[in-house]
């Protein structure tokens, strides 16, 4: 009876041992409360959507800091979140509350999430040149395109237009500038200097 009891406490160990490396390593049995467990997000931020491809699930988060992008991933019976985006917060007319491209042997994915309170703005129109895509925008709602691959920034090309199909705002870093910086790429208006 010894030698079982040995085993069967050997088992235990090995199941706590397992378990809390699972748990610090941030993989969680639902892929919200994996997305949630990601250092950038915190358990108190509220999900503004969710795009799942299957593989893995993005959620586009409202936090404290500031807008946040997750990414989360199946991981057997489990999920955890690798990478997630910030966006400072902005009290523009228009503006981006979620961006992430990502890629890996699961799959890939891209989603773009745009909020506006400018009811001028009618649609957003993005998308590399041969996959645009064309939303309805809805006053403090936002709005999430996605595509099942990885798409850089620089093919998005995004533009906010009027109901009369009039380009109102294009989401872009400011022209006839040398240095980039983040907080600069932003809606900056059509007909604007900027």
């Amino acid at each position: 009876m010894g030698k079982l009891k040995f085993k069967i406490l050997l088992a235990v160990i090995i199941f706590i041992v397992l378990g809390f490396w699972y748990f610090a390593g941030n993989y969680r049995f639902t892929p919200l409360a994996a997305a949630k467990a990601h250092f950038d997000v915190g358990k108190d931020a509220v999900s503004l959507g969710d795009v799942d491809f299957g593989w893995g699930k993005v959620y586009v988060f409202d936090t404290a800091n500031g807008p946040r992008t997750v990414i989360s991933i199946k991981s057997w019976f489990l999920w955890r979140a690798p990478a997630a985006v910030h966006f400072e917060p902005s009290t523009d007319v228009i503006r981006t509350v979620g961006w992430m491209s990502y890629f890996d042997k699961k799959g890939q994915a891209t989603v773009f999430a745009v909020e506006s309170t400018d009811p001028q703005i009618a649609f957003v129109e993005i998308g590399p040149p041969t996959d645009r895509v064309r939303k309805e925008i809805k006053t403090g709602s936002p709005t999430i395109f996605s595509w099942n691959k990885a798409i850089q920034f620089n093919e998005l090309c995004p533009v906010a237009f009027s109901l009369d199909n009039k380009p109102l705002f294009e989401y872009r870093y400011p022209k006839n500038t040398s240095t980039f910086r983040s907080e600069d790429l932003k809606w900056y208006p059509v007909n604007g200097h900027i």
